[in-house]
């Protein structure tokens, strides 16, 4: 079993005048000591606009940074939003970052599921499907070569170009999209990209979804394959802090979670929670589940070393490759992830190593 960690800087208010610049350079101490701890992942998410839930508009000049930090951390785009970016800019910043980081980039594409962002980006949130699809069609042919014969589409009308910089890890970095539904993993599959579900999801749904992945990857043509290179790989993430004390690791753990599915006052949550039936909705729901509901749904993974180990074993049955760890989630402090970091390194990750 692989571990990451995940992060999309949140910052719930009250602000300080220096609550965003901590919340940035905290991220990057995480990230130096989830690879001290064992983590092989660091993924963060694209977001735009969304204050309190999501800091993270620049994903990879945040990781070109953690990139000089780190030596062995994959430094995963999780995910780059493709239709609201120019897909030769897409190419370019992907290729850079994968020099600065000397061959360490996950690429992890997709289309975004908020019409918010897109409209707030010029975009109509109708197009963005087809957009997306197109746009990642030409980052993959200026990933094919140096000299880019052009192209020609609905959306994008381009002429022929230098492609610079090259890749390190060619013919692309390893492509991924992210599961917010178990449908996403038959996309996934077909694609040949890896695929990133979310531990909301039951491990029953979930272990059927990953065998499904792998059934449909076997079935597959490899010629039919959008990615030049497959990457047959699944993983989930779930909101996560362990603590020695069991109870005080399911505690800071489920509030964390809580906060990060609703139960908070953030300004922007009637957004983000418009096509689940409203703010007074989600905020009920949470309200009706205990933590040890939380735990036990796996909308949160919480507690002391050995139920976090039990957890993962849960999760590894279902065939993924690699557990995710957003702890870095609603109001838990940076000194709480990184005793958490430091805990999951020493009594946890060693136990799947292997």
């Amino acid at each position: 079993m692989k571990f990451g960690f995940m992060t999309q800087l949140q910052i719930p208010k009250p602000w300080t005048a220096t609550s965003e610049r901590h919340a940035f350079w905290n991220g990057l101490d995480q990230g130096v000591a989830a690879e001290a701890a064992g983590f092989e992942y660091y993924w963060i998410t694209e977001q735009h606009f969304f204050i309190e839930i999501g800091h993270s508009p620049a994903s990879d000049m945040y990781l070109a940074a953690l990139s000089q930090r780190t030596s062995t951390l994959r430094l995963a785009l999780g995910v780059v939003l493709m239709p609201i970016h120019n897909p030769v800019s897409i190419a370019e910043r992907v290729a850079t970052l994968d020099v600065l980081s000397n061959g360490r980039v996950e690429f992890g594409t997709g289309r975004g599921t908020s019409g918010y962002i897109s409209e707030g980006m010029g975009l109509d949130p109708a197009e963005s499907r087809k957009v997306a699809r197109e746009h990642l069609d030409v980052v993959l042919k200026l990933f094919d070569a140096h000299e880019f014969e052009g192209y020609d589409g609905d959306y994008v009308s381009l002429p022929p170009r230098h492609m610079v910089p090259g890749l390190i890890q060619t013919p692309h970095p390893p492509l991924w999209t992210a599961a917010s539904n178990l449908e996403t993993y038959e996309q996934a599959a077909r694609q040949g990209f890896g695929c990133v579900g979310v531990t909301r999801s039951s491990i029953a749904d979930t272990k059927r979804a990953v065998e499904n992945y792998h059934a449909i990857v076997k079935a597959t043509d490899p010629a039919d394959f959008i990615a030049r290179k497959p990457n047959h790989q699944t993983a989930v993430f779930g909101i996560a802090y362990c603590d020695k004390d069991d109870r005080v690791g399911r505690d800071i753990g489920c509030a964390a979670a809580r906060w990060y599915y609703g139960e908070n006052d953030a300004e922007l949550n009637p957004v983000r929670f418009a096509t689940a039936g409203g703010v007074e909705k989600v905020k009920a729901r949470m309200a009706g589940l205990s933590d040890d509901d939380l735990i036990d749904n796996g909308m949160a993974i919480g507690g002391d070393p050995d139920t976090i180990s039990r957890t993962v074993e849960n999760w590894a049955s279902t065939g993924i490759d690699q557990i995710i760890f957003m702890i870095q989630a609603g109001n838990t402090t940076h000194e709480q992830v990184m005793r958490s970091i430091d805990l999951i390194g020493e009594k946890v990750i060693p136990r799947f190593q292997g």
